[in-house]
């Protein structure tokens, strides 16, 4: 089966979600939040200890007979509560807004990336051109599973890294050829 197109960027965001879905599914990113979780409890238990020993009573060698003023609750909350937002601001940050940022610069200045790829694809390989000048002819076993998502298909190789298709101007016919070539060839995830 052979057949051409080209990715538009929103195509190769939705890639990106799929496979950060893809991920998240997998454990990765909830190892990851663990860990980050893990810091989070560390850091906020830090910061009650030096809290409990900076208003500790003083000892009986250290007799002082004025007592300690007590902080408004507010300031209590500010002190507590705000560093735990800004951690996760910044967690939220990194897992989404970069990923997308970094793909569209990626994609406006990478004419590989913008050119128009031909696939030909049989059940013992598969064949890629682009007009930008990359070619290769590989077999299945470089690829571990694929992953279908709105108008794109995902060849996610060994190492996490995926080769994009885009479906979107194939009728539904040559949809099924192309999926009982995959179905044939790799695991669906």
């Amino acid at each position: 089966m052979e057949f051409s197109y080209r990715i538009s960027e929103a195509e190769y965001l939705r890639a990106a979600r799929l496979k950060f879905k893809e991920a998240f599914r997998l454990g990765r990113i909830g190892k990851i939040i663990t860990i980050w979780g893990f810091i989070l409890v560390c850091l906020v238990g830090a910061v009650g200890m030096v809290q409990i020993y900076r208003h500790r009573p003083p000892s009986d060698e250290q007799e002082i007979v004025e007592t300690a003023p007590v902080e408004p609750l507010t300031n209590r909350l500010i002190e507590n509560v705000v560093p735990v937002i800004v951690i996760f601001g910044v967690i939220a940050f990194v897992l989404s807004g970069r990923v997308p940022m970094g793909l569209r610069g990626i994609y406006r200045n990478d004419p590989v990336m913008q050119g128009q790829f031909t696939v030909n694809m049989t059940p013992e390989s598969i064949s890629t051109q682009n007009t930008a000048g990359t070619s290769s002819r590989t077999g299945w076993n470089i690829y571990k599973h694929w992953r279908e998502g709105k108008d794109i298909i995902l060849l996610v190789f060994h190492s996490g890294s995926y080769f994009l298709l885009s479906v979107k101007d194939l009728s539904e016919a040559q949809r099924d050829e192309l999926r009982g070539i995959l179905v044939a060839s790799l695991p669906k995830r």
